[in-house]
């Protein structure tokens, strides 16, 4: 049987733990909810994007998926998306954006 801790015990935080985020360059709480990707990249996602830029993407995640017609059974289809994703998290290096798309809906 345990006791409970005393007075003098360290507090325990109650804020999630958090990642530099590479989108918004900052330090902001970690993903806590289900990632989509999976395997390194999944875990690239995991240690570099904030809970705000993830919940944003699944957004977007919904419009590059009609926009560009993807089919997710497709591994061609998966890898664009993942491509996208790595795009829009600003793991590449880049900015971002992901401009409009072929019909215009991504802006």
């Amino acid at each position: 049987m345990s006791t409970p801790p005393g007075p003098d015990a360290p507090a325990t935080p109650a804020t999630p733990a958090t990642v530099m985020c590479a989108r918004y360059h900052e330090a902001l709480p970690a993903i806590t909810s289900r990632l989509t990707f999976t395997g390194a990249f999944g875990e690239q996602i995991r240690q570099h994007v904030s809970q705000k830029a993830w919940s944003e993407w699944l957004e977007m995640q919904i419009k590059v998926i009609n926009e560009y017609r993807l089919h997710l059974g497709e591994p061609a289809h998966r890898q664009f998306l993942q491509d996208t994703a790595a795009k829009y998290f600003c793991l590449d290096g880049g900015d971002g954006t992901l401009g409009a798309g072929p019909e215009g809906g991504l802006k």
